[in-house]
Parts: C-alpha cells; sequence; structure tokens
C-alpha cells in the first residue's frame, strides 16, 4: 500500500521543521529509507519538502509513505495544487502564535478550495491538526484554537516540533486516521 501525507501550514508554522525532524526520528528507527530533500526558494525559505518512509508494517500490511510539505507563501499556490494532488492525509501545522491566527485560517480556507477542486471535502478527509510552537509565551489557548483551526474536531497534537515534541504523535494519528478512513481499522500503531 501507498500513502500520501501533505503537511500544509502558513509561512513559519513549522511544517519543514516537522519532517525533517519526523526524518530523523525514524532514520533512528531505521523506518526512513532515501533522502530528505529540502527545496529552497532564492529567499532561504521553503519551496517543499519531501520523504519516504518505507517497510511500515502495520498490522500485517506493509506500506510505504511518501511525506511533503506545501510551501506557506500564498504566491506559491499553484505548487500547492500540485503537491495537494492525489494525497491520502493532511496534517495542518498552526503556528500557536496569536500573531498569527489570520493567517493560518486563511491557508485553511484555501487548502480546503484546493481539495475542493480536486473533488474531496476537507471537512470529511483525514486530517490532523498539530498546534506547533506551544512554548511561545503568546501561544492561543487550546479551546480558542480549537475553536478557529478544528472544524473536523479531529484529533489535535500540541507541538514544539524543532524539539521533536509532538513531531511523531502527529504522524501516528494521521497514518491511524488515514487507515480508518480507507479501510476502517483502528490500529494501536
Amino acid at each position: 500500500m501507498k500513502l500520501k501525507v501533505v503537511y500544509f501550514g502558513s509561512s513559519l508554522a513549522g511544517k519543514s521543521t516537522n519532517v525533517k525532524k519526523l526524518y530523523e526520528i525514524l532514520k533512528e528507527r531505521g523506518l526512513a529509507k532515501g533522502e530528505f530533500v529540502s527545496m529552497e526558494t532564492d529567499e532561504q525559505r521553503t519551496l517543499f519538502v519531501e520523504m519516504f518512509v518505507s517497510s511500515l508494517n502495520i498490522e500485517g500490511v506493509e506500506m510505504d509513505v511518501k511525506i511533503m510539505t506545501t510551501p506557506g507563501q500564498f504566491r506559491l499556490h499553484p505548487l500547492r495544487k500540485v503537491i495537494v494532488k492525489g494525497v491520502d492525509g493532511l496534517v495542518f501545522v498552526v503556528d500557536s502564535s496569536v500573531e498569527r491566527k489570520e493567517v493560518n485560517f486563511l491557508v485553511m480556507r484555501e487548502t480546503a478550495a484546493v481539495l475542493k477542486e480536486q473533488g474531496h471535502d476537507l471537512l470529511h478527509f483525514p486530517v490532523v491538526v498539530q498546534y506547533n510552537k506551544r512554548d511561545l509565551p503568546s501561544a492561543m489557548p487550546i479551546d480558542d484554537m480549537q475553536m478557529m483551526f478544528n472544524p473536523w474536531d479531529t484529533d489535535y497534537v500540541e507541538s514544539v516540533a524543532i524539539e521533536g515534541k509532538g513531531v511523531l504523535e502527529t504522524f501516528v494519528k494521521i497514518i491511524k486516521n488515514i487507515l480508518v478512513a480507507k479501510h476502517g481499522k483502528s490500529s494501536a500503531l
């Protein structure tokens, strides 16, 4: 089985940091195969990140997972459409700082529109919301963030991705949500 997971969110929300930390964690366990690829713009901003996890065995089912990030910058909207094509599950990385709440919301709306163009409804799609940068002094209360950024009332994870906190938990939850959506399996990963 092959799965594609895409991390989306506003610029500087921590998407690339998440995938880089996940790569380090899975590489240490012998699960990440191949290289971690990061493409940057001329302004040293991440264009996208890509990595592969192979031979992941869940309840006897072997799977390969392709993990990508979308660019956070709005001017790169066409690239987001290409990256999201064929996705099986999304991780919505939300910057917890109160200063970023409007841009977080705009990215969520834009991603819903991209998925709709591809025949999916974001409200019925496998998603995990990750509230990143929980260590910031200006971090919004989780209850407020849940109301604004989790209309699915789906799983969420609090994280400090730069320290690796919540990174693996987020990945496990999105794989679980994809499997439940595809096959009704609720594996204890």
